[in-house]
């Protein structure tokens, strides 16, 4: 069974967005899902924002 806390061996290369050796799995999924839905939250808010202006010009 492998264990649930492990580490990377390599180092994170300068200026990436790689977690460190720190991040436990959980960590690392739990920003993966957070960052889903901020990413959907900021589509429905373009979305909105352009049928807005379309309803607007139109």
């Amino acid at each position: 069974m492998s264990d649930p806390a492990f580490s990377s061996p390599y180092a994170a290369p300068p200026g990436s967005s790689t977690p460190g050796p720190e991040v436990t799995p959980a960590e690392g999924k739990r920003d993966l899902w957070a960052f889903f839905w901020l990413a959907l939250l900021n589509t429905a808010i373009i979305a909105g924002a352009g049928i807005a202006t379309w309803w607007f010009v139109r």
